[in-house]
């Protein structure tokens, strides 16, 4: 646009826009900024594919495997090929065979319930005895916690002798209690939710007392709401304890027919003809870890939050 006035030259054209429109470069470094910062990403991105893959490769393997022969494990290992990975011929007589001859269904049922009364049995004590040590002034309070905090350093095949003596002379052997009742009350858990109680606002506590509320009030309605990511952060923790227990169940469990999976995988090595049957392993590994990626990722969101709430202070 030129303005001409009387007795004077044509002034250069001065750009008119309106106000509050930012100019063109502005626009333009505005319209490239998501571009860049997915550039930016990329290289991130890209390791945690890889990072992924690394991780998931050996779970696929797995899961592929469960449906090939043991001749066909055992032919394809070597050299390494496609049908290494991938069942060239797919079958599903091991998981035929492994529900109906070897009775697996069975034994993942002793699995469950096992792992359902260490969780129910965590969530209860180690609920109220984190509330205590968190907000319950008592004597002597802090030595009882560091004194329940060493149990956490001694390793459970230091402590298997003594506790199977005491299972034995409750008569607790080869139950289904044996299972669970010695691990439902364990340090981690009683410091995670000792920790995820003190992180609640104190003044919660302090306005509910003044509205007259108990100390049963204030630990349904005040604390418990409040520590919901912590309690699923236990119970995924405990599940997955329970789940992979070999080491206990094999000894304290002597009834095959109340067997835990674990201990029941590993005695599939061989069959009676003392051949292996590395298809049916496959088969029962796959079939245990399903239930653990499926709880996993479905915690997931409230494990990372109940982790990072229940931190240190």
């Amino acid at each position: 646009m030129t303005v001409r006035t009387a007795g004077t030259a044509a002034a250069p054209a001065v750009a008119l826009s309106r106000p509050g429109t930012p100019p063109a470069t502005a626009r333009r470094r505005s319209a490239s900024a998501p571009l860049w910062r997915g550039v930016r990403r990329l290289p991130a991105a890209l390791g945690m594919v890889l990072v992924a893959v690394l991780f998931g490769f050996p779970l696929l393997w797995m899961a592929l495997s469960a449906f090939k022969t043991t001749a066909s494990v055992v032919a394809d290992a070597y050299p390494l090929t496609w049908r290494s990975v991938l069942p060239s011929d797919p079958t599903l007589g091991n998981l035929s065979r492994l529900f109906g001859e070897l009775g697996f269904g069975r034994t993942m049922w002793n699995t469950a319930v096992a792992s359902a009364g260490q969780i129910l049995g965590s969530l209860v004590v180690c609920t109220l005895a984190g509330y205590a040590f968190a907000r319950i002034r008592f004597r002597f309070r802090e030595p009882l916690f560091a004194l329940c905090m060493v149990g956490a350093f001694i390793p459970i095949e230091a402590t298997v002798v003594p506790l199977y003596e005491v299972v034995r002379d409750l008569g607790l052997l080869s139950t289904y209690p044996v299972l669970f009742l010695p691990f439902v009350c364990n340090p981690f858990g009683v410091f995670l939710m000792r920790q995820g109680f003190r992180d609640i606002p104190e003044e919660l506590f302090e306005a509910a007392a003044v509205d007259g509320a108990g100390v049963g009030t204030l630990f349904w309605r005040i604390a418990l709401p409040n520590v919901r990511p912590t309690l699923a952060s236990l119970a995924l923790i405990q599940f997955i304890w329970s789940w992979s227990n070999y080491f206990w169940p094999l000894v304290a469990m002597q009834d095959p027919k109340r067997q835990v999976a674990q201990v029941a995988m590993a005695a599939l090595q061989t069959n009676a003809n003392n051949q292996p049957m590395y298809g049916e392993m496959f088969a029962a590994a796959t079939v245990i870890t399903i239930p653990l990626v499926l709880l996993s990722i479905s915690l997931q969101r409230y494990y990372v939050r109940g982790m990072l709430t229940a931190g240190l202070k």
